[in-house]
């Protein structure tokens, strides 16, 4: 029996190198399917929905997905809306920029999420989408801290939430959506490796955040953001 009281520790493998950046691409763009089509994309909109950002840092971009959808998005309403896309894996940022090069209004930019190359208030939000879940909780906690540190508004972080529902959500798509292993082994793990709502708003306040706020957004999803300076 799946037993989802407490997070598991294990690893996804698209936190490690990957030796077939194929494997890899296709991954990417599994998760892609999978914010358009289940939630992610719109939660990211839904977070930024009345904050008035004009530069957004995007930390654990991926293929950037998000935020190029987030400008499209933005640009078609007459508003305009920079991102600097930022991820630790060099082999995520050269496919990102395969990707998404062409767009101006995407930066992309390899670091540590840890330890942000950026000053403090150096962006309107800095968010991460799909990302706090990759990371134990000391590294949740730094991650957090430095989004508060760049945030002149709020940081801002979209993640799934655990529960049986994600798991059984995140791991049938992995069996009807695709055939590709690493999605196949990291969709559930995922999952498993979520935060709740309550754990989340507990590591911001470790981290500093004044007034953490975490709502759900759809059945397996959350946005967290600090309430005392929106």
């Amino acid at each position: 029996m799946l037993i989802l009281d407490q997070r598991f520790p294990g690893r996804e493998l698209i936190d490690g190198p990957v030796d077939s950046m194929t494997e890899l691409s296709e991954s990417f763009r599994d998760i892609a399917l999978a914010n358009r089509r289940f939630g992610g994309i719109a939660v990211a909109r839904f977070a930024l929905r009345n904050l008035r950002a004009q530069t957004v840092l995007d930390v654990g971009t991926g293929s950037g997905d998000i935020p190029a959808s987030l400008q499209t998005h933005a640009r078609e309403r007459g508003r305009t809306l920079e991102f600097t896309c930022l991820d630790s894996s060099a082999q995520v940022v050269a496919l990102a920029n395969a990707t998404h090069g062409s767009n101006d209004a995407l930066r992309f930019v390899q670091a540590d999420g840890t330890r942000l190359p950026f000053a403090d208030a150096a962006f309107d939000v800095a968010m991460c989408n799909l990302t706090l879940h990759h990371l134990d909780p000391p590294e949740a906690v730094a991650l957090l801290r430095e989004l508060r540190r760049v945030s002149r508004v709020t940081p801002v972080v979209t993640d799934l939430r655990r529960s049986g529902l994600t798991w059984f959500s995140a791991y049938a798509f992995s069996r009807l959506f695709t055939r590709n292993r690493l999605t196949r082994h990291d969709a559930p793990m995922s999952a498993r490796r979520a935060y709740t709502k309550e754990e989340a708003a507990g590591l911001a306040r470790e981290a500093g955040w004044q007034k953490p706020q975490a709502e759900s957004f759809g059945f397996i999803r959350m946005v967290l953001s600090d309430a005392a300076t929106v």
